[in-house]
């Protein structure tokens, strides 16, 4: 047996270990789902009962009973109202799961872990895509698989290891785009379905594209079609919220609102922290804003109120503009916990965001490769754009494991490669 076989087998039983350990976890605290993960379940729920994306009346408790007590086949449950307060990709892929293989979480928690299994198989194929070395291939292949982030939230009903899938594919097919100049349609259409699985990612495809045609990766005509094919993707779940929800307002989701306010306060520079960055209350922005607080606003009332309190607090604070900025930014690209988080994962997380930081550094200054630059800026000014526009934070970053990893993988690779180029000139001379 070779080394590189040995490197293989030696490095798959161990993520097959740590696959194993994550199930065992998440099957324990399956029951326990709260917050996010439960809207998510939930709202995939409402679509599998009633073909509808809203609000049942239960409580989650009663729910989560009726999961564990398998009654929700034969129940019928009260249908409230309809909503658009979470991104509509991953309670669509929940309603599948149910429909397809039964009303059990479980089959919920099989589908995230085989998802991350071809995630891994995607992530290995890109990196074979740029012909780097193999050893570096199979390994970066392994960092992807016991990702630190992706294991936090492996574990939970979360939408960003799905996301991070969308992501993971999204690359591999632009780059092998860009490679072989045909097939340009499959990127197109994940962008789009990346950003209705987590809008915190709304600039990502339209800045890479972007910096892909100034660098001449793309012609006008690619971006062109490539950013329509998006838009209306998106655009097909405005369209539906502007008809079930009967507004004439863009909502793409009514939770955007309340984010805004979240990254806009008096408080977000005293507060915001990458690790916990929504812990400045929306509700700041309502204290110094004149409206009725005696009506009762529905879901995207609330949200426009929010977006208009909030461009209130920064026409009414231009002092405070640049220091909420630069707070913000500063966060979004320190790849330190800024509230300290005790544990093994969270120590992995900020050491490869650590790196990812390095790397993209070495990217922008160093690297001579068109693409990988046009990706690395282009995740810059997303991240610039979403940070500003709302405010950024260690879970919402998860995601982008894909490309900072990618972009670890590159920098070794080439720097690997160029001291050989070095070695080889020194002996001839």
């Amino acid at each position: 047996m070779n080394k590189l076989n040995f490197l293989q087998i030696f490095l798959g039983i161990s993520f097959i270990l740590f696959l194993a350990y994550n199930m065992v976890i998440a099957l324990e605290l399956k029951y326990e789902a709260g917050g996010d993960a439960w809207d998510y379940i939930h709202l995939g729920l409402s679509v599998a009962k009633t073909g509808k994306y809203g609000h049942f009346d239960s409580s989650r408790e009663q729910l989560l009973t009726d999961f564990k007590d398998k009654k929700i086949k034969n129940t019928e449950y009260n249908y409230i109202g309809s909503t658009a307060f979470r991104p509509p990709v991953w309670p669509i892929l929940i309603a599948g799961i149910f429909l397809v293989f039964g009303y059990n979480l479980i089959y919920v928690l099989i589908f995230k872990f085989l998802l991350h299994l071809l995630g891994v198989f995607i992530f290995y194929k890109t990196l074979k895509l740029l012909k780097l070395n193999e050893v570096l291939i199979i390994i970066g292949a392994f960092l992807y698989g016991i990702s630190p982030a992706w294991q936090l939230y492996s574990r939970v009903f979360l939408s960003e290891p799905v996301t991070l899938f969308f992501i993971t594919l999204w690359v591999y097919l632009l780059i092998r785009f860009i490679q072989n100049k045909s097939g340009f349609l499959p990127q197109a259409l994940l962008g789009g379905i990346l950003v209705l699985s987590h809008p915190y990612y709304i600039f990502l495809p339209f800045s890479v594209w972007l910096l892909l045609l100034l660098r001449k990766q793309l012609n006008l005509k690619i971006f062109l079609f490539s950013s329509l094919i998006c838009v209306s993707i998106i655009s097909a779940w405005v369209v539906r919220n502007f008809i079930v929800l009967e507004t004439d307002q863009i909502v793409l989701t009514t939770s955007s609102g309340a984010v805004m306010a979240k990254g806009w306060n008096s408080e977000v520079v005293k507060k915001h922290t990458n690790t916990k960055g929504d812990l400045a209350d929306e509700e700041l922005v309502l204290q110094d804003y004149v409206y009725n607080k005696n009506r009762s606003y529905n879901e995207v009332e609330k949200m426009q109120l929010y977006k208009d309190a909030t461009l209130n607090f920064i026409r009414s604070n231009p002092d405070l503009i640049l220091p909420i900025i630069s707070k913000k930014l500063l966060s979004a690209f320190n790849p330190f916990p800024e509230t300290p988080r005790p544990g093994v994962l969270e120590t992995g997380r900020w050491f490869f965001q650590l790196l990812a930081l390095l790397s993209l550094i070495y990217i922008l200054f160093f690297s001579r490769n068109k693409l990988i630059q046009s990706l690395a800026f282009g995740l810059i000014l997303s991240t610039i754009g979403i940070s500003i526009l709302t405010y950024s934070g260690f879970r919402f970053r998860m995601p982008q494991v894909a490309l900072e990893l990618f972009f670890i993988v590159f920098v070794i690779d080439d720097v690997l490669k160029r001291r050989g180029i070095k070695q080889t000139n020194n002996v001839k001379r």
